[in-house]
């Protein structure tokens, strides 16, 4: 793997319990990859871990957190679902330290990369944490 994912198209921003998370997909190797990670300032990508280790049930492997993951982000698209933005042509930036984890074609994607995200074109509003009925996902 690189030290560090980026590219240009299209990114969505989506609110999770709180924080923003950018979503973004490319092709590597001829396999989709997606890469999701926390946008908002002071969320580091383990946060979306535990949101997925807490929503997945208890005996979950990381294909089956990975794939919960997916599933957010592709419904933040598909649905509108927490919708911060929908860019159609933005440059991203995923720092290094990441993790990947294979999915076997889950919605499309066979892998999904978790890190910490930038997307440039983002205002701090949008980057800002929304207001979440669930904070239990999110608290420590």
């Amino acid at each position: 793997m690189p030290a560090s994912h980026k590219g240009t198209g299209r990114v969505t921003a989506f609110s999770m319990f709180g924080p923003v998370f950018g979503y973004a997909s490319n092709l590597v190797d001829g396999l989709q990859t997606a890469y999701v990670g926390p946008l908002t300032p002071g969320v580091r990508w383990p946060k979306l871990w535990q949101m997925a280790t807490r929503c997945c049930r208890a005996t979950a492997q990381d294909r089956e957190k990975a794939q919960w993951i997916i599933t957010q982000a592709s419904r933040a698209f598909i649905m509108s679902a927490d919708l911060v933005v929908k860019l159609p042509k933005a440059a991203w930036h995923m720092e290094p330290g990441e993790r990947r984890i294979d999915v076997v074609d889950w919605s499309n994607h066979h892998a999904l990369v978790v890190g910490n995200m930038t997307i440039p074109a983002l205002t701090s509003e949008q980057l800002a944490m929304k207001h979440t009925y669930y904070p239990q996902y999110l608290d420590d």
